[in-house]
């Protein structure tokens, strides 16, 4: 058999738990089950901690934040040329030591010090793009590194928008770039379970999300504020952690609905919160790559409301999988929110269609499948 040894590195700029940490666990469950061997060298705490609960190979390092800020681009002509050489020390080791055979990449920093040593060392290299581009490479000053180093290495993107900005704004030839859909298990199809929902007292919205700027909670908890007048017994539940908490927090105490949202912090079971809610809402202000929260709850027949942005809309087909509303946007928000409410027969017809959708594109064993492909015919 081919020999199936794969190293990841990963060393972001900040470290909280979010999709692409869960299609993270979801691969390297999946791929070891078909022969695969995973090791992991990282910065990234929440990883790492991932990795060593499951008592999978994880060792921690120290790294340069990742040059993504003005800061961190000031800082890290001075810290890289050291860590290049112990990241150098560490693979030559782990190759030899450990036979791996394919580095998968996550972060900006290894991907433009350790791509090209890493094929003169024989090992083939993925990187895998979970966020669009926009400033933070688009005008980042390392891009044409980023550039010169993609020639190197195949690129799998999550959506067909980050392949378009890669193309586009960064230049990078298309015949590297594969697109590989997050997937997702998915339970057996129970219908009654959503009509049985709809006669029951309460509106319950759950928002499952990273809680930082980009992701639009604010707008949210002033839909609720708005939608109180129509729905009374609406009630928000938030799901995460961030940055973001106190100060959503207190607009939630300042405008009158702390009564009627729950913060609940990070979670482990997102299914069980997800079955706990009428419809779930993912209000994306800045960007969104794709979502998988949608797809989990699509899978799992809740009704989604998502912004019109980024890889969203290559999951959601308005009214038809779900609803799209315009991103920073209470009031669309809102109006989403209370449709849900008033149209259960709608609702339900939506929530079929989504979760043949799930069905027919965002399966977990069709995601694994298909990296399972590319790194056997990279390996060969």
């Amino acid at each position: 058999m081919t020999n199936r040894n794969i190293l990841i590195l990963k060393f972001p700029y900040s470290s909280l738990f979010g999709g692409g940490e869960q299609h993270t666990i979801n691969l390297v469950e999946g791929l070891r089950k078909k022969g695969f061997s995973f090791f992991l060298v990282s910065s990234c705490p929440v990883l790492l901690k991932e990795f060593k609960n499951r008592h999978w190979p994880a060792k921690k390092i120290w790294a340069p934040r990742e040059p993504v800020s003005k800061g961190s681009l000031i800082l890290f002509p001075f810290l890289a040329p050291y860590f290049f050489f112990r990241l150098f020390g560490l693979l030559i080791n782990y190759r030899i030591s450990r036979r791996i055979s394919l580095l998968y990449c996550f972060s900006l920093t290894e991907k433009i010090l350790i791509t090209l040593p890493a094929r003169i060392l024989g090992i083939k290299v993925v990187w895998i793009e979970h966020v669009t581009t926009e400033r933070w490479l688009a005008l980042n000053p390392y891009k044409i590194f980023y550039r010169f180093s993609s020639r190197f290495a195949a690129i799998v993107a999550i959506s067909e928008v980050i392949k378009k900005q890669l193309i586009r704004e960064i230049r990078i030839n298309p015949s590297k770039i594969l697109v590989i859909y997050n997937g997702v298990d998915f339970p057996p199809v129970n219908f009654l379970d959503f009509k049985s929902r709809v006669n029951k007292k309460g509106f319950i919205i759950g928002v499952v999300a990273r809680l930082e700027k980009e992701k639009g909670i604010e707008y949210l908890l002033r839909a609720v504020e708005i939608g109180q007048e129509v729905i009374p017994q609406i009630k928000l539940i938030v799901v995460g952690d961030g940055s973001q908490r106190k100060n959503l927090q207190w607009l939630a105490s300042s405008i009158g609905i702390s009564s009627k949202v729950q913060f609940v912090g990070f979670q482990e079971n997102i299914k069980g919160w997800i079955r706990n809610f009428d419809a779930l809402v993912l209000p994306s202000a800045i960007r969104e790559s794709f979502g998988i929260v949608l797809i989990e709850a699509m899978a799992n027949l809740r009704p989604v409301i998502a912004s019109r942005i980024g890889g969203v809309t290559e999951i959601i087909e308005d009214k038809k999988t779900g609803l799209l509303v315009e991103p920073a946007n209470a009031e669309s928000l809102a109006q989403a929110i209370i449709y849900l409410h008033s149209h259960p027969q709608e609702v339900l017809e939506i929530i079929k269609h989504a979760r043949a959708k799930v069905e027919s594109s965002f399966t977990k064993d069709k995601m694994i499948d298909a990296f399972e492909k590319l790194f056997v015919t990279l390996l060969r």
